[in-house]
């Protein structure tokens, strides 16, 4: 039976997939096997698919945009196997300097409205990996190569683009929440905290891949800002404790939204 069971959600992304598998085809450890879900439908029904195939003790969900690192597998299974308190493993999503305007304009760019969503929701912590602040906001530092996305750390949530949670895990907690549409974004935090009751979850910096998101048929769903809305709204009320500053923060993003699905910017 194979340790690992690498889950593989694509469509329509020939090429971005097969860089994909070339970079498992060069893992140091080979001791893993690849469900691919190539079918249409809500996103996180197909994640939830994916694992209840699986019949490695580990299962990791893996975009298909991304390219491991050679000792990206062996560094998540050793680091499973010498820590058995970890539930749940992620690490290092870098993308280029070039695709980063491909991502959410107020979390990536460096202008006025960037600094201020650093300073006042993120708390000063944009170059942290997995956090979830008080008023609810993620932090992303994952994505970038910096002092501080070079250390271990326990998160709050794994990297949706690659992340690692032991099948027992999941079997305990039942799997994903299925209420959540379109790209299912937030359903992948929604399972950390729910796992989280069981042990914890860890930032590896040696478990890296390097992320190249695109503009292209998927990212175009994104543009369905009123899932997208939705869905951050399903996780906030079952895990962020009502405050002020979390109020102004669902009105900026409601604001947000509105604004990207206007196409004004």
């Amino acid at each position: 039976m194979p340790k690992a069971s690498i889950i593989i959600c694509s469509m329509n992304r020939p090429k971005s997939l097969e860089r994909c598998i070339d970079s498992l085809k060069n893992q140091t450890c080979q001791d893993y096997e690849i469900i691919l879900c190539q079918e249409e439908g809500n996103l996180v029904e197909l994640k939830d698919k994916g694992w209840r195939q699986a019949k490695g003790e580990i299962c990791i969900w893996l975009d298909d945009d991304v390219v491991c690192e050679p000792y990206w597998l062996e560094n998540i299974l050793k680091t499973f196997e010498s820590l058995p308190s970890i539930v749940g493993i992620t690490g290092p999503t870098y993308v280029p300097l070039k695709l980063v305007n491909n991502r959410d304009i107020f979390k990536y760019r460096e202008g006025l409205i960037g600094r201020f969503y650093n300073w006042f929701f993120l708390e000063g912590k944009r170059h942290f990996p997995g956090i979830i602040t008080n008023c609810g906001a993620n932090t992303y530092g994952a994505n970038f190569s910096t002092l501080i996305s070079h250390r271990l750390h326990f998160v709050d949530f794994l990297e949706p683009s690659q992340f690692a949670v032991r099948k027992t895990i999941m079997e305990y907690v039942g799997g994903f929440d299925l209420e959540y549409k379109g790209v299912a974004e937030w359903c992948d935090v929604d399972l950390c905290y729910r796992i989280k009751e069981y042990g914890q979850l860890l930032y590896n910096h040696r478990v890296v891949v390097d992320h190249y998101p695109e503009q292209d048929s998927i990212y175009a769903k994104r543009l369905d800002t009123v899932s997208r809305y939705k869905n951050y709204m399903r996780f906030a009320k079952r895990w962020v404790k009502p405050s002020f500053k979390h109020y102004l923060y669902r009105g900026f993003l409601k604001t947000y939204f509105w604004a990207k699905g206007k196409g004004l910017i």
